[in-house]
């Protein structure tokens, strides 16, 4: 007869020892040597990612009506390049970008996800140029 089965480990004595189980490091009361002291939770951007927690907000980003605005207007883009000419699908396409800039720009800063990269400022810039880069080379595309 096996004495372990059913049987716990008893937990540590003192309340920052390592579970032998779970192996969770200790919190330490005091700042280790070479490190700055904390002052309070971590913030957003400096905390350790989560895989679990990406793996779930990619599942959750189907859900999201920005990412199939967007993809549709890609979609159509292409489809009228294919059917009509390249230069209406680049015109199209350079549309489709102008139009993420404006809603970019209008909706407020936890904008849509799909066009939400950076500052507002910078994700608009970026989307403004390269709307109106496609459509100056869509001009001087041959007919």
């Amino acid at each position: 007869m096996s004495g372990a089965a059913g049987v716990r480990r008893a937990a540590g004595a003192h309340p920052h020892t390592v579970d032998p189980v779970r192996q969770e490091p200790p919190v330490p009361d005091r700042p280790t040597p070479g490190q700055p002291p904390s002052t309070g939770p971590i913030p957003v951007e400096q905390a350790p990612l989560d895989p679990r927690a990406i793996a779930r907000a990619s599942l959750d980003a189907a859900r999201n009506v920005s990412l199939w605005w967007t993809s549709s207007g890609i979609v159509v883009a292409t489809v009228v390049a294919l059917v009509v000419g390249t230069r209406a699908g680049a015109f199209v396409l350079a549309g489709v970008v102008l139009v993420c800039a404006v809603v970019r720009a209008v909706l407020p800063s936890a904008g849509p996800v799909a066009i939400t990269v950076r500052a507002k400022a910078l994700d608009v810039a970026v989307l403004v140029l390269l709307g109106a880069g496609l459509a100056v080379l869509a001009q001087i595309l041959p007919r």
